[in-house]
């Protein structure tokens, strides 16, 4: 007497079924581009910013200053972002500097060798990032936080 193997319970169907699950996996995640993100990768959004500076003195924070920035889908974006004014110092120039998809840190090098300390930005959204700098025996001198608020109208944003 034959007896009926539904087809689903047949060994062949079922090692085949888990060969093509176990590929599909692997070939989604190494498609993911979150997973290979390419450091010189940068998502943010262009459009008009509101960037909050506020400076901070010895762990006390200051009155905090609002500009307004249009930032364009310019060639490096990062010179947008990674320009912070350090109070009281002459400007600071980046070097050895660190990307990720979504960071970007350096050493920041302001007038002379005692005052290089160390800068960052980082984005927790395409429309939103965090940043400062900090310098040896002060900590923290200055805070940005960046929100994009629109999109820019017209060259003169």
């Amino acid at each position: 007497m034959n007896t009926f193997t539904p087809f689903a319970q047949r060994a062949g169907f079922v090692i085949g079924s888990r060969v093509l699950a176990v590929t599909m996996i692997v070939v989604i995640a190494i498609a993911s581009p979150s997973i290979q993100a390419d450091p010189g990768d940068f998502a943010a959004m262009p459009g008009l910013w509101k960037i909050v500076t506020t400076r901070i003195d010895h762990g006390h924070r200051g009155k905090s200053t609002i500009d307004w920035h249009c930032v364009d889908e310019g060639a490096d974006p990062w010179a947008t972002f990674a320009v912070i004014v350090v109070p009281d110092m002459p400007p600071c120039q980046r070097e050895d500097q660190h990307r990720g998809s979504t960071s970007l840190a350096w050493t920041a090098h302001c007038g002379n060798a005692n005052a290089a300390g160390r800068g960052r930005v980082d984005f927790d959204s395409a429309e939103h990032y965090t940043a400062s700098v900090s310098l040896p025996d002060r900590g923290d001198v200055v805070s940005v936080e960046g929100q994009r608020m629109a999109a820019c109208t017209s060259p003169s944003d």
